[in-house]
């Protein structure tokens, strides 16, 4: 809970004290992917300096990539990325970052993925794909910067 209140002194404490950094909520949630969705700069370094597992999945198959990006979160989103995190994991939904950031008109988040070369024309269980989740949500600016790379 203190990762997700992006309390880096609690979190400190309690790894110092054994707490492994992948333990997961009975949902699956990791400490990573709390902080991730928070926002928490500070607790996503200090975890990933701690050996939290960068890739990890929650019970939907979410990662702590995938909810930073559903957010908006871009310096967690790099944070993850350099550290190796997979661009094109998908959820048991099939949702990649990509979609999620995409189907939340994350348009910073969707350029640096894209730079990073993130499948723009993943698709998810349904077949839709991040330019269908931006044209669903009305999120004009990412709609056309997704075709203009060449998604479909």
């Amino acid at each position: 809970m203190a990762s997700m209140k992006g309390d880096l002194s609690t979190v400190k404490s309690l790894v110092s004290g054994g707490v492994d950094v992948n333990s997961a909520t009975d949902k699956g949630l990791t400490p990573l992917m709390m902080a991730s969705l928070k926002g928490s700069v500070e607790v996503v370094e200090f975890l990933l300096g701690n050996q939290a597992e960068v890739d990890k999945k929650d019970a939907t198959g979410m990662t702590a990539l995938m909810a930073a990006s559903k957010q908006g979160h871009l310096p967690v989103v790099k944070i993850l990325v350099e550290k190796g995190a997979s661009l094109d994991s998908s959820s048991s939904q099939g949702l990649t970052a990509l979609c999620l950031a995409a189907m939340d008109g994350r348009l910073n988040v969707v350029k640096y993925l894209v730079s990073k070369n993130a499948n723009v024309n993943a698709k998810d269980s349904a077949g839709m794909t991040p330019l269908g989740f931006a044209n669903a949500g009305s999120h004009r600016d990412v709609a056309s910067f997704l075709s203009a790379n060449g998604a479909k």
